[in-house]
């Protein structure tokens, strides 16, 4: 009991470390580069219009449902692969 107990406080932290990451405001993200967060800085950098986004998340073979939510202008995803922001 106390081994299993152990392994989840230590995969607790990168589990919300990687929460953390996965989405946030335009303006979380404006604030988080603000105070040096390289990835936010990145998104904002790479940001795109709503339809672009849906065009690319279609064409990485994302379902509708998946890039409607992913594409919500004021998104950003700094933790993706390529980070990018969604212009509101």
């Amino acid at each position: 009991m106390r081994f299993v107990l152990c392994i989840l406080l230590v995969a607790l932290p990168s589990s919300f470390a990687f929460a953390a990451k996965g989405t946030m405001s335009l303006s979380e993200a404006q604030a988080a580069a603000a105070k040096g967060d390289a990835e936010a800085a990145a998104a904002i950098t790479m940001t795109t219009d709503r339809q672009a986004c849906l065009n690319g998340c279609a064409k990485r073979g994302h379902n509708r449902e998946q890039c409607t939510n992913a594409c919500r202008p004021g998104l950003c995803h700094p933790g993706a692969e390529q980070p990018y922001c969604i212009a509101k």
